[in-house]
């Protein structure tokens, strides 16, 4: 760990060094700062709110407008009756996720829609993902490989949290509590420069299919980098919150997305 903090820190301190490159850290400073995103903010995996939650009125037309919006196919009559009419799309802030299971079966139907999400900002700002390529560990540009076959089958989609390393964190970091792990779904996008990387976050940001929840600018001269080892990154929290993710039942589950530079990957 040692060893791999100082290459990060020498790493960063090139980059800073040059005129250019501190121009660029300068600017996604900026940038982060318009988006108005707190790195502070205490976000947990919450469950839908319940209808029977609402005032009668504010029920009647949540109701009606979620079963319009998912072509008026009527709750099952048990349901109704239990009070388990759940809104899709609303949280309830007092409810949080306490099944190890769920917060597993929602982070697995996420993480699919999340790659979908991450080939097109990808396509959008240059990025890269990993790959394996001659038995090599490499990098390649979407915008190069999408449309080969073979190249395609290369890609490596960076796999779901462990069972036993989500179960450690679990216990030592977050007091037994699910609704604190919020990169069971995580990935990331790599750049070439600093330039391609504070557009990708312009692009994630402005996206409909999602909706960011926290942001951590770890490429701030400001950020303590002995947290992290010396690494660092742009780490986003965000939702995948488009019709698909409505319709099973994981527009509320937060994953993770960090957007970094290939020296750092």
């Amino acid at each position: 760990l040692e060893q791999d903090q100082l290459r990060y820190d020498s790493l960063w301190n090139s980059l800073i060094s040059t005129e250019d490159g501190a121009a660029c850290v300068k600017h996604l400073g900026k940038v982060v700062q318009m988006i108005g995103l707190d790195d502070k903010s205490f976000c947990m995996q919450h469950n839908r709110l319940r209808a029977d939650k609402l005032p009668p009125a504010v029920r009647a037309k949540y109701i009606s407008r979620c079963r319009a919006s998912t072509h008026k196919t009527p709750a099952y009559p048990l349901f109704v009756d239990l009070g388990r009419d759940y809104l899709p799309g609303r949280a309830d802030i007092k409810s949080q996720v306490s099944s190890f299971n769920q917060l597993y079966a929602q982070a697995a139907i996420a993480n699919l829609l999340l790659i979908e999400r991450l080939k097109v900002w990808a396509h959008q700002s240059g990025g890269m993902f990993r790959a394996v390529e001659d038995q090599q560990s490499t990098f390649l540009n979407w915008n190069d490989a999408q449309n080969d076959p073979n190249m395609v089958q290369k890609w490596q989609w960076t796999p779901m949290k462990r069972h036993e390393r989500a179960f450690e964190k679990l216990l030592r970091s977050y007091g037994n509590a699910p609704s604190r792990l919020l990169d069971l779904s995580r990935n990331c996008i790599i750049f070439s420069d600093m330039t391609r990387l504070t557009n990708a976050l312009g692009i994630i940001v402005t996206d409909d299919n999602v909706r960011v929840e926290r942001l951590k600018n770890r490429m701030s001269p400001t950020y303590d980098s002995s947290e992290t080892g010396g690494y660092r990154d742009v780490c986003i929290n965000l939702r995948v919150v488009n019709k698909a993710a409505e319709m099973l039942g994981a527009e509320l589950h937060m994953c993770e997305v960090q957007l970094l530079l290939r020296e750092f990957a």
